[in-house]
Formats: structure tokens, sequence, C-alpha cells
């Protein structure tokens, strides 16, 4: 158990230190910015990038809702496999 959590530590320093060094990279940066789709964004009309934004909107809400119910049905069943191998031992 303890040697698990010693796993998952070093794993979320790694990943938290691979996360900084990409956000410090330029390029990386400026993939996220695509210059035709900026372009066409502010040369468009207020009800256009209105529409935009609800796009944007639509997108995200459906993405965290499936992560955050993964995530609950994950931690509630986090010890079931435990709970069967203590009852099968008894």
């Amino acid at each position: 158990m303890i040697g698990e959590k010693i796993k998952v530590g070093k794993w979320l320093r790694l990943a938290a230190r691979a996360l900084l060094v990409m956000a410090a990279i330029p390029d990386v940066l400026h993939a996220q910015a695509c210059p035709l789709c900026y372009q066409t964004a502010a040369s468009s009309s207020a009800q256009l990038i209105a529409a935009l934004k609800n796009g944007v909107f639509v997108l995200i809400v459906p993405s965290f809702l499936i992560c955050a119910g993964i995530s609950y049905v994950t931690y509630r069943k986090r010890n079931a496999c435990d709970e069967d191998e203590v009852s099968a031992g008894e």
C-alpha cells in the first residue's frame, strides 16, 4: 500500500513537471491558436461571436459531466475488489 502511494506520488510529480515544461515552450502554446480561426472570429459579427461562445460551452459541459461521472463511479467503487477478497478469505 505504501509502495503504491510512493509510485503514484512520483508519477504525479513527473506529470506536473511535464505540464510545466510544455507550458513554457512557446511553440506548443502557438499551436493552441489557429490563425485562420482567429481571423474568422475577429472579423465576425457580434451574433457569430456569441454563437461561438455558446458552441464552446456546449462542447465543454458534456465533457466535464462525463469526466465527473467517471470520477464519481471510480471513487465509489475504489474498494470493491478489496471487499470481495476479504469476504472470500473469511
